[in-house]
């Protein structure tokens, strides 16, 4: 009986004993409903290593692009002044970012709305831009992609843009035509005018040179030239080359003398500031008189385009701060109550306070808009849109 009990209790020991080893192995894998296990094991915080055999993840997140513009409207009101500005401000080195003046037509005659443009571009922000005369042609110089569409005037500074960087620059331009031991230089170049002189056109004038006075013209197809042939009404610029048209007896006859039908002639362009010499740049455009200098406000009390800079007026201007960010800024103003417009100081002055180092004119009055988004910003002095001859476009 004894020998019994005692090996009941010893079962009862080894059944123990086996149960306290296998309950944390059967508790890995039997849990209760509650979530609990069965057994009373504290589970690991450390983690258990991934399978050999499972691919690790190697890449990171994409980084956060850039944003291609900041917008915000400041405004003042005071008792006797009420002030509406706005302002975009761009980083031009952001690659995702296409910035650039645009044409409102292929060649540089006419006129366009700058929503219209903006559709025509697709573009998430535009601005008016500079100056034009009566007829639709470009006040000054614009060339982009190696190619010249009109020469600068000399008068006025023009804003550059140069694989990322802008910068603003008084510019010249020189136009010659070279090539089998001649070289033809002063020329008026796409510029449409009946002054005496030799001019030239290019496809990027138009099709026809537009001059309906008496005119000697020197066509150069592929680098050669064609013949010469005498029109009194408009004649046709070669798609593949250049049109060279004298209007007047001396320039009749210096073009007669140097051009020879079958001679090699090249059309060269030069963009200088005294010794320093243009080259490689994306874009060049010549806006209105400077508002500032390496931060000094330096407006003149009249700009040849716009005529006296004293009074308020709606007004745009670009500038260039020290970082290289571009900004536009568009002053509302003929519109008691809401803004009543800026000086040319005063906003040499805004430029200033928005950090600001070098600061020039564009167009203002009714010419004066912005478009973001596809709305029109700020309060154009008309009430409508006004036809415009360019812009400047962000996609």
């Amino acid at each position: 009986m004894k020998i019994r009990s005692l090996q009941v209790i010893a079962l009862l020991i080894i059944s123990i004993t086996v149960l306290w080893i296998l309950c944390p192995a059967i508790a890995r894998n039997i849990s209760a409903e509650d979530g609990h296990n069965s057994c009373n094991e504290q589970k690991s915080e450390v983690p258990i290593a991934p399978s050999a055999t499972l691919p690790i993840p190697t890449s990171t997140p994409s980084a956060i692009p850039a944003p291609l513009y900041k917008y915000y409207n400041i405004t003042e009101d005071k008792s006797d002044f009420n002030l509406s500005m706005h302002v975009l401000e761009l980083n031009p080195s952001n690659p995702e970012l296409i910035f650039r003046p645009v044409l409102s037509h292929k060649t540089l005659f006419g006129y366009e709305y700058l929503s219209v443009m903006y559709d025509t571009w697709q573009a998430k922000v535009a601005v008016n831009a500079g100056f034009s005369h009566s007829n639709g042609m470009l006040g000054g110089l614009f060339a982009i992609d190696g190619k010249l569409y009109t020469a600068a005037t000399g008068n006025f500074p023009a804003l550059f843009l140069d694989k990322g960087k802008a910068y603003i620059e008084d510019v010249a331009s020189r136009v010659w035509v070279e090539g089998d031991g001649i070289l033809l230089d002063n020329l008026f170049y796409n510029n449409y005018s009946k002054k005496e002189g030799i001019y030239v056109f290019t496809p990027l004038y138009g099709t026809m040179n537009r001059l309906d006075v008496r005119h000697l013209n020197a066509v150069v197809s592929n680098g050669e030239v064609r013949g010469l042939i005498m029109r009194n009404k408009s004649y046709e610029i070669p798609k593949d080359g250049f049109l060279i048209s004298a209007i007047g007896k001396k320039a009749e006859a210096r073009l007669e003398e140097l051009v020879k039908p079958g001679m090699k002639l090249e059309l060269r362009f030069d963009i200088y500031n005294g010794d320093d010499s243009f080259t490689g740049f994306d874009w060049a455009y010549e806006c209105g008189s400077w508002i500032l200098k390496d931060y000094e406000i330096i407006v003149p009390e009249k700009d040849g385009w716009v005529g006296t800079m004293q009074t308020r007026v709606p007004r745009t201007a670009v500038g260039v701060k020290e970082d290289g960010t571009v900004v536009f800024l568009v002053a509302d103003g003929r519109q008691k109550g809401l803004s009543d417009g800026l000086t040319g100081k005063e906003l040499g002055q805004k430029l200033l306070d928005l950090g600001v180092k070098d600061a020039v004119n564009l167009d203002g009055g009714a010419s004066s808009e912005m478009i973001v988004e596809g709305k029109i910003v700020n309060s154009p002095s008309a009430g409508r849109e006004r036809m415009l001859p360019c812009a400047f476009i962000i996609k």
